[in-house]
């Protein structure tokens, strides 16, 4: 039986200890599964471990080229987290050694447990000036701390590898990307790296050892039907004892996926899935859940970010192939009351700020913002909204107050009555504080001064009870804290008699006790064609009844400049051209709109559309 030796991560986001522990306060901010490196900088090749409830990821730190055509890749990036979410960096580890094999490049980690349980050894990969590539290996006794092996480099591949020691005129021996795994019961480790055979096709090597620290090499692994390399390989067995082969292939986009009985052949003749998008992936069973992390890029209007997503997986399917559970989305102590507009919430990064509306003011790499409609990062998506039409009413679970300020971050329409963030008495249901946006995706700071309500329980509601212009509320950063020093801001004290939730609800139009879920459109967009266009392009929309139809191109800041439609229309495609002009004719700027659909009443889609000129 297979048991893996890297310790990645488990993610269990339903005990996040620093949302509702009371000594520290509570923290709502939105985030979501992933660390997102500085732009320009990369994370590539991941490890992981959890320690003492803290999580610590080793991964490839690679830097924009300063000299040459390689990126900087001098040493190891570190960062640790409690939950996956929030992210510290700690000091990098094993950097380059000038005048040694490994005095160029370090690649590629993989982190194992020692067999006697008092710490850890950490094996990567290491290149010269000629990229030629060795493992090598370090150990730790804390994490933070690491000795690299005295007989580093501890593997290559044999003769039967395309692979040379030092060669100026054919550089780039490939032996990387380590993975460790043993066979339970048995004496033997095994290690895989990325080779290429003689013939020059791609490869898995193999080699094995009996104390983790020496070893020989013992073949290919796994010989590809091409030249393509083979990269990041990982191997696990599930519940029915079938063993699960990932990797990722040179020139084709994303993570490959075969299946087999037998740990050590038959994944020539397995079905080859490509499984995610995502490069570098590395999978794990961690007690009783398996995660799988990956890392990837995002195209921006300023440069390239690059992040590692984590997700759950569940290997043991009907037909093999492992299924990956998005870990995105409110985290569990939030809850929908009423109505539809937090379906895709929370948004991924600054979303307003990259169709050209202004700056969010976000914390992290999430906030909650009812107009946006990106919940996760996509090239395609990128600025998406679903604007004002939808509505609804969200509630946290309960908390006590145990400190004299709470912070937070309001944007979104300046509608007090419909739009707003509030805090709730738990026991009477009425209203402590409330705030609204300034007709702004950007959000401002705000400040609760909560010291009398120390020992109190509440709840945070936030509502979007309109469809109207700036129907929509933002919020990110909500965080209960001590009081040092002078406030930051003038706090806000608690309404004396403050209206219960239910009067606002029905001063807003709406009686809960008789409201379902919202009801989704009867109609769905299509892509638009051509796109990018000039001077024409054509919009086109399904209706699955007789509805009445809205259609407008709006600019990047929610504005409406053209109706295209705004009819009965009966079941059927429809198509609609745009010429780039507004109700009035003229002719619009080159830049980004887009085409949103109303069917009845309800939000149906919007497209994005580049007019060029």
């Amino acid at each position: 039986m297979i048991r893996l030796q890297t310790r990645l991560i488990i993610f269990v986001i339903l005990v996040f200890g620093a949302a509702f522990a009371a000594s520290a306060g509570i923290l709502f901010d939105f985030e979501q599964p992933y660390f997102v490196e500085d732009v320009g900088v990369v994370v590539k090749d991941h490890c992981m471990v959890k320690h003492e409830g803290i999580y610590h990821v080793f991964f490839i730190q690679s830097f924009p080229p300063t000299d040459g055509w390689m990126r900087e890749e001098d040493w190891l990036g570190h960062i640790t987290s409690p939950d996956l979410r929030h992210w510290t960096r700690q000091d990098s580890i094993l950097p380059v050694i000038p005048g040694t094999w490994e005095d160029e490049f370090i690649w590629a980690p993989d982190i194992v447990e020692k067999p006697e349980g008092d710490g850890w050894y950490i094996y990567y990969t290491g290149a010269n000036e000629w990229v030629t590539q060795q493992t090598g290996g370090a150990k730790s006794s804390d994490l933070y701390n690491w000795d690299r092996f005295l007989s580093n480099p501890i593997y290559n591949p044999g003769s039967w590898a395309f692979w040379f020691e030092e060669n100026q005129s054919w550089p780039w021996s490939n032996c990387r990307d380590p993975e460790i795994f043993h066979i339970e019961g048995d004496r033997e480790y095994y290690m895989l790296n990325t080779a290429r055979m003689a013939d020059s096709t791609g490869a898995v090597s193999l080699a094995m050892s009996t104390d983790l620290l020496f070893w020989t090499d013992q073949g290919p692994f796994y010989s590809h039907e091409n030249t393509n390399m083979i990269e990041s390989v990982q191997l696990v067995e599930d519940e029915f004892e079938l063993y699960h082969f990932f990797f990722t292939e040179e020139n084709v986009t994303g993570t490959h996926h075969r299946v087999s009985d037998n740990p050590f052949n038959g994944w020539e003749l397995a079905e080859d899935v490509i499984i995610d998008e995502g490069h570098g992936a590395e999978v794990t069973k961690f007690d009783d859940e398996t995660i799988f992390s990956r890392f990837n890029g995002l195209v921006t209007v300023e440069n390239i970010i690059y992040f590692l997503r984590f997700d759950e997986m569940l290997l043991e399917t009907e037909d093999n192939i492992p299924e990956i559970h998005r870990l995105d989305g409110l985290q569990p102590w939030w809850h929908t009351y009423i109505g539809n507009a937090f379906n895709n919430q929370p948004t991924w990064g600054d979303n307003p700020y990259q169709r050209g509306a202004g700056h969010s003011n976000l914390q992290g790499n999430s906030f909650l913002g009812t107009y946006e409609d990106y919940p996760e990062p996509s090239d395609a998506d990128l600025g998406g909204f679903q604007g004002n039409e939808k509505w609804g009413l969200l509630k946290s679970d309960p908390f006590t107050v145990t400190e004299d300020r709470i912070s937070l971050r309001v944007g979104g329409g300046d509608l007090p009555d419909v739009c707003f963030v509030a805090l709730i008495d738990y026991a009477t249901d009425r209203v402590l504080f409330s705030e609204t946006g300034t007709h702004s995706h950007f959000m401002s700071e705000r400040l609760w001064n909560t010291s009398t309500l120390i020992g109190q329980e509440a709840y945070v509601a936030i509502g979007d009870l309109s469809t109207g212009d700036w129907g929509h509320i933002a919020v990110d950063a909500i965080r209960e804290y001590a009081q040092s020093g002078e406030d930051p801001i003038p706090p806000s004290d608690p309404l004396v008699d403050g209206p219960t939730l239910l009067e606002v609800l029905i001063n807003a139009g709406y009686d809960p006790t008789g409201l379902a879920e919202a009801p989704s459109a009867a109609g769905h967009m299509l892509s638009p064609y051509p796109n990018p266009f000039n001077p024409v392009t054509r919009i086109s929309f399904e209706l699955e009844r007789d509805a009445q139809v809205e259609l407008r191109i709006v600019d990047a800041s929610g504005r409406t400049v053209k109706v295209l439609e705004e009819s009965r229309q009966p079941a059927g495609r429809w198509e609609m051209a745009w010429d780039g002009r507004d109700d009035n004719g003229e002719p619009m700027a080159s830049g980004i709109y887009f085409a949103t659909l109303n069917v009845d009443g309800q939000a149906a889609g919007s497209e994005k559309l580049v007019l060029v000129k």
